[in-house]
């Protein structure tokens, strides 16, 4: 009888887990969403005013509800039609890749301590993954353009999440644990942005890279030509391959808050980490595909094996 009672209590502890982890995954995707929303609406003010121009004001008070007439307009456009076959390879890529941000989102856990839980590894792997995204996309198309603009879309990012991964795995080494709550205590007293600002503006430049962001907006900088990858998509397909970059780009603004700015207002922390971004974009021009590629592969690679040296020897 105590062997059935332990065994109905630990189920029920399982399937509680399992609804905070559902209920969990659920507010991040909605909040994620209504985020991506406001988040255009902020770099639109933000850009208008280092611009000396208006940004959105017209719709609703201040223009709050610009983002919503926008998705509206993208999600009520006509799609395209095709044979089935061709429509389940034109809706592949965009698909692919909305479900990798979320994915990204649902691995962390907020609701077991009070930093959550991160699988870091399980994000970095599904990171790599959104080079799928853009493979996906355009040969989904059926577009020589599209096609051309993919592949070198995933040779850059293959040049650059390399060093990605390595420059967290120097953290790594240093906390000498995956936990996020270790991070946490170690970056009680200091931050890892000041242990080694190098190290973190590296890491930076990567994650403009990895978001698609000016100056490394490189897979988008086809578009005074022929637009690159995303050529052939509109609508609410267009729509997916715009909130997964910006659903990304909070993203990576989150984690670096957690990684180098320590644990306390992280909220703020990734507020700020997605101002940064706006600003660059705004600041800096578009690099060269030879040079952004020279420097992932000649500047980034030996400077973060160097950093897994120094950490490896800390260790």
């Amino acid at each position: 009888m105590n062997t059935i009672f332990s065994m109905v209590q630990g189920w029920s502890h399982h399937s509680m887990n399992t609804i905070v982890y559902h209920l969990d995954f659920l507010f991040s995707v909605v909040g994620v969403l209504l985020g991506v929303a406001f988040f255009t609406l902020m770099e639109r003010k933000i850009m208008g005013l280092m611009h000396y121009r208006k940004g959105p004001n017209k719709v609703l008070i201040w223009g709050l509800s610009q983002p919503i007439a926008d998705a509206l307009k993208l999600l009520t456009k006509e799609f395209p039609k095709f044979s089935p076959v061709k429509m389940f390879m034109f809706y592949l890529g965009p698909c692919v890749s909305i479900l990798l941000m979320l994915l990204c989102w649902g691995w962390y856990d907020f609701s077991f301590s009070s930093l959550g839980g991160m699988k870091i590894m399980v994000i970095l792997s599904i990171m790599s993954l959104s080079a799928y995204g853009f493979l996906l996309t355009s040969w989904g198309s059926n577009s020589k353009y599209a096609l051309l603009g993919g592949h070198r879309a995933v040779a850059q990012i293959i040049s650059y999440e390399v060093c990605l991964v390595l420059y967290l795995l120097a953290l790594v080494y240093l906390t000498k644990s995956y936990n996020m709550s270790s991070l946490e205590t170690n970056q009680e007293g200091y931050w890892f942005m000041l242990f080694s600002a190098p190290l973190f503006l590296s890491w930076l430049m990567l994650c403009m890279a990895e978001a698609n962001r000016t100056p490394f907006d490189l897979a988008e900088g086809e578009s005074e030509i022929v637009s690159g990858f995303n050529i052939e998509y509109g609508g609410g397909l267009f729509a997916f391959i715009f909130i997964s970059e910006y659903g990304m780009i909070m993203f990576l603004s989150f984690i670096t808050s957690i990684f180098f700015l320590g644990a306390s207002s992280v909220l703020l922390k990734t507020f700020l980490m997605c101002a940064l971004f706006v600003w660059v974009r705004c600041a800096f021009p578009r690099v060269r595909y030879d040079l952004l590629m020279m420097m992932a592969w000649k500047l980034a690679l030996p400077y973060s094996l160097g950093m897994i040296l120094i950490s490896t020897c800390m260790y």
